[in-house]
């Protein structure tokens, strides 16, 4: 059974169309990657699957919820690694995780943010401030938010704009202990 298939999914800009009748299934444990110029849709396919923006025609079913109308429930059970995830330089990386975890009541947030300190490789820096991060270590802090729930699917939006998290290094690892 499919963890991920649209059905005719479509979203217009005014008369543009940015995705336009998607049809496609995807196996739970698979990985997909969209390949495209800028503008090609894959970031606002990614939004709609994640049940950020609503599609204008068609639907998906991610993990058992549709996207057209089970928005709330796919909060729960997706995690997004954005481009540009909005870190806040004057937090302390608990802060954060704690914060973003404390959206999830299925979760005992601060055992979860301590797990994943560890798991990621960020426990020495837990109490940091953001700002004092280099650009790999907020990448990873980013990862990090994305997995804290323990999503039953990942979306990763412009994961070539990222440093290299194949097996073998903390991000990898994150990656493993969920899926």
């Amino acid at each position: 059974m499919a963890i991920i298939e649209t059905f005719g999914l479509s979203r217009y800009f005014g008369k543009t169309a940015a995705v336009e009748d998607l049809i496609l299934a995807i196996e739970a444990g698979e990985v997909l990657g969209f390949l495209g110029p800028n503008g090609a849709g894959k970031t606002t396919t990614i939004r709609m699957l994640a049940g950020m923006i609503a599609p204008t025609k068609g639907y998906a079913i991610v993990a058992g919820h549709r996207t057209d109308r089970d928005a709330e429930q796919l909060h729960e059970i997706v995690g997004i690694l954005t481009q540009m995830p909005g870190l806040y330089n004057r937090l302390s990386v608990r802060r954060i995780l704690e914060y973003f975890a404390s959206f999830y009541p299925s979760i005992e947030s601060r055992s979860q943010v301590e797990k994943y300190f560890k798991v990621m490789g960020l426990w020495e820096r837990c109490d940091s401030k953001i700002g004092t991060f280099s650009k790999g270590m907020k990448q990873r802090l980013a990862l990090t938010r994305a997995l804290v729930h323990e999503p039953k699917v990942l979306f990763l939006d412009e994961p070539t704009a990222w440093k290299n998290w194949a097996s073998g290094t903390k991000e990898g690892e994150g990656v493993k202990a969920v899926h």
